[in-house]
């Protein structure tokens, strides 16, 4: 007999692959991101030697939060 619960009553999320699929491909630039993704949210890094960012579009516009 299995005691360990089960999470029936919690599916995945259904946008969880699409999400996955987001993160699996993070392009890491030299130069900060401008051109609209071909998705309505997209994620870029960014690295010129001495900064480090992490971009997210979404809303319509590249944002930004810089890394250390």
């Amino acid at each position: 007999m299995n005691n360990t619960p089960q999470n029936k009553d919690q599916p995945f999320d259904p946008n969880l692959g699409s999400i996955l699929n987001l993160l699996r491909d993070i392009p890491v630039l030299n130069s900060p991101p401008s051109d609209t993704p071909r998705t309505p949210i997209s994620f870029a890094l960014y690295e010129n030697g001495g900064t480090r960012r992490f971009y997210i579009f979404f809303n319509g516009n590249w944002r930004y939060v810089t890394l250390t």
